[in-house]
């Protein structure tokens, strides 16, 4: 066995050491009597026999990541998401400079953002969506350049977002949900020209958008309710945002009336403003013909006028299924 193999061989019965419990004894196969290629969950390169992917997401394991996963230098895609793993993840994953997608999503994993993982250059996906990591987000996370989807909602993480997150100039999907985060949204938010989805929800951020994320084109989605943010919407926000499709920002401080532009904005399926504090009337909403869902409960709409319902009669122009 060739040097790196007998590293990768090595590293890979560490890992299986660490776990506890193997209830569908998917690991039984992690064995002398075969090649570490062909044990379950890992695929090799053809030409070096080394593992480029682990993937044993949904298996139920219990028990912590070792840090000889740091060893499988050729790795590009891990996957232990939907399992039990507690712990740190550990920083020698750092290590990983080939690595393109983490998930890690739905374990028990503690401790704060491992920055060694802002090392990994390579990185395309990182989801670590339903652990417990507490913490901030660290101003590093804006050297991962490559970065397309960062899922790190229903953690427990605290502070700012840093404004370094404008430098992560391939992000998509920014989905830091259910956290305890605080502060303004940054600026620099706006550098990101590939970013469609924004969600947010369930958190203390406050402050007012920056004016420049209602022209950024590309935005598909809109989501940050129960927040604490404030200000009013620009009267002409669907026609620079003419790619928006769903736009939620309930349980906020938002006032004003409700743009005028959404007359137009023909792309949208969901439009949820309620309990802020929006007046004015209704615009008419007959060609928002996707339209799925309209929630406007507990806001100051209307001005006791017998027109308060008209728009009403336009909804009848959208397909509700």
């Amino acid at each position: 066995m060739a040097l790196g193999n007998q590293t990768d061989h090595l590293a890979l019965l560490q890992f299986k050491q660490l776990i506890s419990s193997d209830p569908y004894g998917i690991l039984d196969s992690w064995n002398s009597s075969t090649h570490f290629c062909k044990w379950n969950g890992i695929i090799c390169g053809p030409k070096h026999q080394r593992v480029t992917n682990l993937k044993l997401q949904g298996y139920k394991l219990h028990g912590s990541i070792s840090p000889y996963i740091g060893n499988l230098s050729q790795m590009r895609y891990l996957n232990l998401g939907n399992n039990s793993f507690n712990g740190n993840i550990p920083q020698e994953l750092g290590r990983l400079s080939k690595l393109r997608y983490l998930l890690l999503l739905n374990n028990s994993l503690v401790g704060e953002f491992p920055i060694n993982l802002t090392k990994c250059y390579e990185l395309k996906t990182i989801d670590l969506e339903g652990n417990k990591f507490i913490g901030k987000l660290p101003s590093q996370i804006g050297s991962l350049q490559k970065l397309q989807n960062f899922f790190i909602e229903r953690n427990n993480l605290s502070g700012k977002i840093p404004p370094s997150i404008g430098n992560l100039s391939s992000l998509a999907i920014l989905s830091i949900g259910y956290n305890n985060l605080m502060g303004n949204i940054p600026q620099e938010m706006c550098f990101l020209k590939q970013l469609w989805a924004i969600a947010m929800d369930v958190n203390k951020l406050s402050g007012t958008f920056p004016s420049c994320l209602y022209n950024m084109t590309s935005l598909q989605v809109i989501s940050v309710a129960v927040n604490s943010f404030s200000g009013s919407l620009p009267p002409n926000m669907f026609h620079t945002l003419p790619n928006l499709q769903y736009f939620t920002v309930g349980s906020n401080q938002f006032l004003g009336p409700i743009p005028t532009s959404i007359s137009n904005a023909s792309s949208l399926t969901l439009f949820e403003i309620g309990d802020n504090h929006f007046v004015g009337q209704v615009p008419s909403l007959g060609k928002l013909k996707d339209l799925y869902l309209l929630n406007l409960e507990m806001n100051i709409l209307g001005d006791n006028s017998t027109i308060d319902l008209e728009f009403l009669k336009s909804l009848t122009n959208c397909n509700w299924g």
